[in-house]
């Protein structure tokens, strides 16, 4: 293993910052990263070698492994990592204390300790990089640190239930918002049952005319009666009612069954926030209002206009059955079709 043979001339000293800097590569590469400031997802750097903190972090240029230092009051952080950072960087591999930013967890693969000095090793995917150090470590005279070990492992664990909690916060949010704006735009198009009210008014012009057809009586060989009243009142005002109202009141039943589904699909959103700990949306509830009232008026709207239509298909047949007289009489179209039930 080229790295851990390298590696271990230096990695015995005790501590790290005690050894000779014989080891540390020639001029660092100029190192760009994509971004200064890694995002909400990255993996968080510990405290920048430096700040008192006693810890320090330093990365393996080009890819996710990183060696997080802790040191004891006595050494400096720094000198910690610079140092460990020179014993690793060969056979072209470099170390540096600038931070490489990864989306997502960088597991741990070992922890170690030496002289009040420990060191948290982590990598990702196969851990190549991190195993390999950790060999060189062990082999260098650390010992492994099982408590520090179960730290890290448990805050990895912590690290992926907050992702997941902030994954699915975000997800919540997101259908909450897609929920609202479904909403507000539903009830900006609401047209309170426009097509039904059209419905009424073109049953009522047809019924106009019937009356105005009526006034010709039985016609010759009863014609007026059977294919002109009679067709009227079955084709046209029959028609207006049985065929297109109720087609237009099923639509609006339709509307009204998708605007409650909204409003609950809205409800349970803001539920699913609250669950989380996040404010509701702004304009939730006026919108859930303004739906609910929507609704009450287009039920209100639409029965009435079925009433409405059914008393003219009544009507329209009741012409058409009592006009013909003598050898014309019952020569109507019969009894009317059932009308059209009220909406819900």
């Amino acid at each position: 293993m080229r790295r851990t043979v390298s590696a271990l001339a230096l990695l015995s000293c005790l501590p790290l910052a005690a050894c000779a800097s014989s080891h540390k590569p020639s001029a660092a590469p100029d190192v760009r990263l994509a971004s200064s400031t890694p995002s909400a997802t990255s993996s968080a750097a510990p405290a920048a070698a430096g700040d008192g903190s006693g810890v320090c972090t330093i990365y393996l240029y080009g890819h996710a492994a990183r060696a997080e230092v802790h040191s004891s009051g006595a050494s400096d952080p720094a000198a910690e990592c610079g140092s460990l950072a020179s014993s690793v960087s060969t056979g072209g591999d470099f170390w540096t204390t600038q931070a490489v930013a990864v989306q997502g967890l960088v597991p741990e693969v070992c922890a170690v300790q030496k002289n009040g000095v420990m060191v948290v090793v982590r990598d990702t995917n196969g851990q190549i990089f991190g195993q390999s150090v950790c060999s060189a470590l062990l082999q260098g005279g650390w010992s492994e640190d099982a408590q520090a070990e179960r730290t890290a492992q448990q805050q990895d664990q912590a690290t992926i239930r907050a992702s997941a909690q902030a994954s699915a916060q975000a997800a919540n949010q997101q259908t909450a918002q897609d929920a609202l704006t479904t909403l507000q735009d539903s009830n900006s198009s609401f047209n309170n049952a426009k097509s039904v009210r059209g419905d009424v008014g073109t049953a009522d012009k047809d019924l106009v005319q019937e009356r105005q057809d009526a006034k010709g009586g039985n016609g010759d060989g009863c014609y007026n009666v059977e294919n002109v009243v009679g067709y009227d009142a079955e084709n046209v005002v029959g028609y207006d009612v049985t065929s297109t109202a109720s087609y237009d009141v099923d639509q609006e039943q339709q509307g009204i069954t998708g605007l409650r589904s909204q409003i609950t699909a809205l409800k349970n959103a803001q539920t699913a926030l609250t669950a989380d700990g996040l404010p509701t949306l702004p304009g939730a509830s006026t919108a859930i209002a303004a739906a609910e009232a929507h609704i009450t008026t287009a039920l209100a709207t639409t029965n009435k206009a079925i009433d409405h239509l059914n008393a003219d298909m009544q009507t329209a047949y009741s012409i058409a059955n009592t006009l013909g007289t003598g050898d014309c009489a019952n020569t109507g179209p019969g009894k009317a079709p059932a009308g059209l039930s009220h909406i819900s």
